[in-house]
């Protein structure tokens, strides 16, 4: 879940910042490490009261707190980014690893010099804490003030560290909170494990900090969110030993399908960001069924995989509607929802979208054949290969052909 700040906010009379105060980040952290060893962690950022009172009236300033729904950047906006120290090679990291987002976010950054106004502002330390604010936060801070630190980089630090740290703080920047605040995340925390964890060193919080840090989710109705994601770059590591049912998450230090999807829905025109996924063909005693959901079945009675289909909507693209027949053990994909519609006539059962696929034929795709076969199990026969099914196609016994279904990707 990335979520942007679109989140109702207590004013706080001090900064309160997202900080990511980790002192022992080395790339080869593992679950075992992160066990027995405690690590610092962010949080979010708070404009101080003094700065909220002096933005402009859009940002909705009440004295009870602020409805923040305006820390999105605009669409296609140019970012100017300055760097208040660091020497150049620090600097080159920062721009390398800063542009990932640029690969799917409609947005420009533009480096200018450190006596020039900027929005986001640098600074490198070795104070031991990393942090960003949030959003369009981050262009109210004076100019001589960091508005995004780095503190533990060095000129030997590894590519990996750079990338998580990096990719992280700038996605605080672009509007994104941390993932295990989301509406959908379901994790069961031990909760005395998780106040023993925080509250020793280096964190020492309180139980109202990792309540509000930790515990805590983002409102459904004030955030735009996603569904839960454990690969994202906005999500820290969490041991074993802080969950129920022995949940963790290790450092994840590259964008996730989903931040690259989501970032490009929040910034759109950059690029359509598209997942994929398999469509796979099994065999079951005389009869056929396709999914894309391989554990649904996994290696048993297992064909190939046709090709690929969009997991999300794209321009042209229309959902695969799955339907089973409880009374014959039949199975349908169609992208005609009119053919059975919710299901409920002659044992036709409604089981959702697979995915999605084109009506008519585009680069890079090939035709899915449709066949039927009435009698001795009635059997739909999805196949790319035409040829595959003998004629002649006379005999109720054989499968008669019923035309392209849809096209998919190679």
């Amino acid at each position: 879940m990335k979520k942007f700040t679109y989140l109702l906010l207590l004013l706080c009379s001090t900064a309160y910042l997202v900080s990511c105060n980790e002192d022992s980040l080395n790339s080869d952290i593992s679950s075992e490490k992160n066990i027995t060893q405690n690590e610092h962690f962010c949080l979010d950022a708070y404009l101080p009261d003094e700065i909220i009172q002096k933005q402009d009236s859009t940002h909705d300033v009440s004295v009870n707190g602020v409805s923040s729904k305006y820390k999105k950047w605009n669409v296609g906006q140019t970012i100017k980014i300055k760097f208040l120290n660091g020497n150049s090679f620090l600097q080159d990291k920062v721009k390398q690893f800063a542009s990932e987002w640029l690969k799917y976010a409609n947005l420009n950054f533009e480096y200018v010099a450190s006596n020039q106004d900027a929005d986001i502002k640098i600074n490198f330390d070795n104070s031991g804490g990393s942090w960003s604010y949030v959003g369009t936060d981050s262009k109210y801070i004076a100019q001589n003030t960091p508005s995004m630190n780095f503190g533990w980089f060095t000129n030997y630090t590894s590519d990996t560290e750079f990338s998580r740290t990096i990719i992280h703080e700038f996605g605080h920047a672009l509007g994104l909170h941390h993932e295990h605040q989301s509406p959908t995340a379901n994790i069961q925390w031990n909760k005395e494990k998780v106040y023993e964890y925080y509250g020793g060193a280096p964190n020492y919080w309180s139980k109202e900090t990792v309540n509000h840090s930790i515990f805590e989710k983002y409102s459904s109705t004030t955030t735009n969110y996603s569904s839960f994601d454990s690969q994202s770059i906005m999500l820290y590591s969490f041991p074993a030993s802080l969950t129920l049912d022995g949940w963790s998450s290790g450092w994840n230090v590259v964008l996730s399908p989903m931040d690259k999807r989501f970032i490009s829905e929040q910034y759109p025109g950059k690029v359509s960001y598209v997942e994929t996924k398999n469509f796979y063909r099994y065999y079951i005693n005389g009869q056929h069924f396709y999914t894309s959901n391989y554990n649904e079945l996994g290696n048993r009675f297992y064909e190939g995989i046709l090709g690929k289909i969009f997991a999300n909507q794209t321009d042209e693209a229309y959902p695969i509607f799955r339907y089973y027949n409880y009374k014959n053990g039949d199975r349908l994909s169609t992208l005609n929802w009119n053919e059975l519609k919710n299901g409920g006539q002659g044992g036709w059962i409604y089981e959702g979208i697979s995915g999605y696929a084109y009506k008519t034929q585009k680069p890079n795709t090939i035709p899915v054949y449709r066949f039927f076969k009435a009698l001795n199990k009635p059997d739909h026969f999805f196949t790319t290969n035409y040829s595959e099914i003998k004629f002649p196609l006379d005999n109720l016994y054989t499968y008669k052909y019923e035309g392209i279904a849809f096209y998919i990707l190679k």
